[in-house]
């Protein structure tokens, strides 16, 4: 449950941090005419990446010369180990939720993203690259974490879905996708 609230702490000082530093962006584009709802998808974009980044890459010290590599190439290996459940919540639940918001805001902000599969394919590069650099900078390489992350990114897409076909005839919703 630790890892869990650290991602959300993580996520909140992310959100407030990058919010301030795009307040002269926004106050430039606003100028342009740029629409502000529509900034705040950008904002949830840049967000959303910058926090699976350091979640997965900074948060660690990086070695580039460890001692020893680590690579799962076996999909659910940890089903049937008797620590499963206690894994799911400290490893895999964190692991979905991270990318949840890049698989809703890819939608939002790439118009011409939004079928599940582009979504998918957007975020299946993102968290390879991301185990792809683990493996070299001392830290582990799961196919679990390219599931579980593929997953979260799913659930994201699918409340975007949601949100589009409930709010679709709200004037700020079709502003903050870009209709």
């Amino acid at each position: 449950m630790h890892r869990i609230e650290a991602y959300i702490r993580l996520a909140l000082i992310f959100i407030v941090i990058i919010s301030i530093l795009y307040i002269p962006i926004l106050l430039f584009l606003r100028k342009k005419g740029k629409s502000v709802i529509r900034q705040l998808g950008y904002i949830g974009l840049i967000c959303s990446i910058f926090l699976i980044i350091f979640a997965t890459i900074l948060f660690v010290p990086i070695n580039f010369q460890p001692e020893e590599y680590i690579l799962n190439i076996k999909p659910l290996n940890w089903i049937g180990n008797t620590d499963s459940i206690q894994q799911v919540i400290v490893e895999k639940v964190p692991n979905i939720m991270l990318f949840i918001p890049l698989g809703f805001f890819i939608p939002i902000v790439l118009e011409n993203k939004r079928k599940l599969y582009k979504t998918t394919f957007i975020s299946l590069c993102i968290t390879f690259s991301v185990e792809f650099f683990q493996y070299f900078i001392g830290r582990s390489s799961d196919i679990d974490d390219i599931i579980t992350n593929i997953l979260g990114a799913i659930i994201g897409y699918e409340v975007f879905k949601i949100l589009s076909k409930l709010l679709k005839d709200k004037k700020w919703w079709n502003e903050f996708k870009g209709r």
